[in-house]
């Protein structure tokens, strides 16, 4: 059962208390009465009451309710709640919008399909509701009574959601910094008086991290592997081969796969315009290494034009 990744804290309004000044006998009548409170069922874990219900508590066959983080789910299935509607006092309508694998494969549509799905839930008591909820946008099925479910599967899932959210937090971290540490895709050149002619012609280096490549003005590489060395390098193995039109100077990179550590480039990130690219030398990462500075938005325009027609060209 796919399971909320935030538990935010429930956040408790402040009432506060204008006192009323009776003029008269008849101002008590003319008080505006205090809104009823909108009824929301608790959040947590509920399952069908009877013999088997703690055992259904904490399996499969639940349903988890969090409305404050706007998600509800089942047995493989999870919905983000789009819309809450107050039906009468006691009973809700939720809108949701839902993945369901189950459901996708039935009618033999993509597991990733997107369901447009309603839940209705209704006070029974303090602990039980009505749970009715749709399938693919229709009421196929009754709807089920369901209970609050005891304090220790409660703790229990609070702290599931707790890890989860802790987990997937330091996963967005991390691939937020993997992906700082890689220079952006685009046109680089070395400094120079020729600096814009190059980035003009796109013939000194192309960065295409999301295509898997990259070319110098002596080769054109096909990225098989990348190893980010934090927080500001990523080490490549890439396979190369000479430009056609390379200089009989022309570097020859050293084929990956015969390398230490199976990498033949390396990119360090100066700053979000400024990278230094180093060509591994017999087996290692040498010198100084070669800067190369991002080329005007300009001429990024127009090398991202050609992508997409497919007619880019390197002279």
């Amino acid at each position: 059962m796919r399971r909320a990744l935030n538990c935010k804290a429930a956040i408790k309004a402040v009432s506060v208390l204008i006192p009323v000044l009776f003029a008269g006998p008849g101002a008590a009548q003319n008080a505006v009465a205090p809104a009823l409170e909108k009824w929301r069922p608790k959040d947590g874990i509920y399952a069908a009451p009877g013999k088997d219900f703690a055992a259904s508590c904490d399996e499969a066959n639940n349903i988890a309710i969090e409305l404050k983080d706007k998600f509800v789910s089942g047995n493989e299935w999870g919905c983000r709640v789009t819309n809450v509607l107050d039906l009468d006092p006691s009973s809700i309508k939720v809108e949701m919008t839902c993945s369901d694998y189950n459901l996708a494969n039935s009618i033999n549509r993509p597991e990733d399909t997107q369901f447009k799905e309603i839940l209705l839930l209704k006070r029974i008591n303090p602990a039980t509701i009505s749970v009715h909820k749709s399938s693919n946008g229709k009421f196929k099925y009754p709807a089920w009574r369901a209970a609050y479910c005891p304090m220790a599967t409660q703790r229990s899932y609070e702290e599931a959601n707790s890890r989860a959210k802790q987990e997937a937090k330091q996963k967005a971290q991390l691939e937020q910094t993997l992906k700082d540490a890689h220079p952006r895709d685009g046109v680089y050149a070395a400094a120079g008086a020729d600096f814009e002619e190059r980035c003009a012609k796109f013939n000194d280096t192309v960065v295409t991290f999301s295509g898997k490549s990259i070319a110098t003005a002596s080769n054109i590489c096909k990225i098989e592997r990348t190893r980010v060395q934090l927080p500001d390098t990523v080490r490549i193995g890439a396979d190369c081969a000479l430009q056609p039109a390379s200089s009989p100077a022309a570097t020859n990179v050293q084929d990956w796969r015969t390398t230490p550590d199976h990498e033949n480039l390396m990119f360090k990130k100066v700053d979000d315009r400024t990278v230094v690219l180093w060509i591994i030398n017999d087996g290692h990462f040498t010198g100084d290494g070669r800067t190369l500075s991002y080329c005007s938005d300009q001429v990024q325009r127009a090398w991202a034009g050609q992508r997409r027609t497919g007619k880019q060209t390197r002279d």
